[in-house]
């Protein structure tokens, strides 16, 4: 399961920065892809292929690594969901319980995964 997250992980990061106006115009729908949001997509666009692609090549050795880079994913992703929840004052209620509930199952598949990791 730490492979498939990975993946997924890596290859949303690269859609993200190679297609980034076209990934914001999907995923915000109510906002024009230019200036400082077009940087900052693109700069978690990034963040997502370097932690998708680190993960998924320790993942190929050892156990220890593979564990490091996982709980590492696992942080990013409780801080963007803290983030998230906390973020209304400045995206709306609505924004923010949308913020929360995406990454909400990436907090799960990860957990769950890195609890499984240290199982097997």
């Amino acid at each position: 399961m730490v492979r498939v997250i990975a993946f997924l992980r890596a290859a949303f990061g690269l859609a993200l920065t190679v297609k980034t106006a076209e990934m914001l115009r999907v995923m915000v729908r109510n906002e024009e892809p230019t200036g400082s949001l077009f940087l900052f997509a693109r700069t978690v666009g990034i963040r997502d292929l370097v932690l998708g692609a680190g993960t998924l090549a320790a993942s190929f050795g050892d156990l220890d690594d593979t564990r490091r880079w996982a709980t590492v994913c696992l942080v990013s992703d409780v801080i963007d969901t803290a983030s998230g929840a906390i973020s209304s004052r400045f995206v709306g209620p609505g924004g923010a319980a949308a913020a929360t509930a995406a990454s909400i199952p990436f907090v799960a598949g990860g957990a769950w995964s890195l609890k499984n990791l240290a199982n097997g």
